[in-house]
């Protein structure tokens, strides 16, 4: 469940990893295309946004967040 150590560290881990990808996605430095940078931005506010609920216990999309976190990191491979 949301509230298991399991669920907790998972959760600060998912967050701490988009964090930085999305500050380093943010920086005018970064040689990404414009349109996938913003894209990936996009997909990390949805995936902050859905840490914090479930950590809220407003929801339990557990699954989405390891859905795309596979998805994305299978397009990085």
């Amino acid at each position: 469940g949301a509230r298991s150590i399991e669920a907790i560290h998972a959760l600060h881990y998912t967050a701490r990893i988009w964090m930085a990808l999305m500050s380093d996605l943010a920086d005018p430095e970064n040689q990404l295309p414009k349109e996938l940078r913003a894209n990936l931005l996009s997909i990390g506010i949805w995936i902050l946004r859905t840490v914090d609920e479930i950590r809220q216990e407003k929801s339990q999309n557990f699954e989405g967040l390891i859905d795309i976190s596979k998805i994305i990191r299978d397009g990085i491979r």
